[in-house]
């Protein structure tokens, strides 16, 4: 049966409008990073780089229909912003029931792990369980940090001590210095000061060593319940393809372990 010229016209006209960027250049799609989350999302020397940007940039680009742009914010600005909508999305949270301004959350980007490292004289004495075979010892954390019930539980009941500092440097100074026992941190953010500070540790006859592992979260792009446009099912969609193809084809862990090594 021939379709009548006008009706199919408009079918026409109806069916590119509906692909992203079909009559003339791609949507712009915005989004927020961490501007302070080294190595996974910061800004250096003016430069937004890090191991979340990396793979968001790889994936855009099996996404010919869109034009990524990937902004650095403070988090908590960033966390407001798609709450209240003015951000299409953001990266990395980890997935919070309280968050109810998220719908959805992307293919998982990566699981994030904090750690125990320890001075090699700690270890000399063996431990493997967590909390009792640390028992009495400080264990340095980062102030402002969200620390785990694992963590915090033996601290209240005395049986270790938690002692704060501003940030991974100043954390493995002490470490390296065996002013603390142990410190509980981000793999990846401790991995990355530990190679910056390489030389100055070094002078200490510290290296890094990872005991164990004490809890683990997987992270995300968390998008807007209330940033809604035409293009969004297609966009989350597509980057969900796009993640699980590069984690299918090893280039996500190629890019983890560039910076995670």
């Amino acid at each position: 049966m021939r379709v009548p010229i006008r009706a199919g016209l408009c079918l026409t006209v109806a069916l590119l409008g509906a692909v992203p960027g079909a009559m003339g250049a791609p949507p712009t799609v915005i989004l927020y990073g961490d501007d302070d989350y080294a190595p996974y999302s910061y800004v250096e020397n003016g430069v937004f780089k890090g191991m979340y940007v990396d793979i968001l940039r790889q994936a855009a680009d099996r996404m010919p229909g869109y034009r990524l742009e990937l902004q650095p914010r403070p988090w908590k600005r960033g966390l407001d912003a798609l709450e209240k909508g003015q951000v299409f999305g953001l990266f990395p949270p980890g997935r919070k029931t309280e968050r109810s301004y998220v719908q959805p959350y992307s293919a998982m980007l990566y699981r994030e792990s904090v750690v125990l490292f320890c001075r090699d004289a700690v270890m000399r004495t063996p431990r493997t369980h967590f909390p009792d075979d640390f028992a009495g010892l400080t264990i340095g954390v980062n102030a402002g940090f969200l620390l785990s019930e694992k963590l915090m539980a033996p601290a209240r009941q005395g049986l270790l001590r938690l002692e704060a500092a501003k940030g991974n440097e100043a954390n493995l100074k002490k470490l390296a210095l065996g002013r603390i026992d142990c410190y509980a941190s981000d793999r990846g953010a401790a991995r990355h000061t530990a190679r910056r500070l390489r030389g100055e540790l070094a002078r200490h006859g510290f290296a890094l060593r990872e005991v164990l592992e004490l809890s683990s979260e997987a992270t995300y792009i968390a998008y807007s319940a209330r940033n809604t446009p035409a293009y969004k099912a297609d966009f989350i969609a597509q980057m969900n393809a796009a993640l699980l193809a590069l984690r299918h084809n090893g280039q996500l862990g190629r890019i983890e372990q560039a910076y995670l090594r």
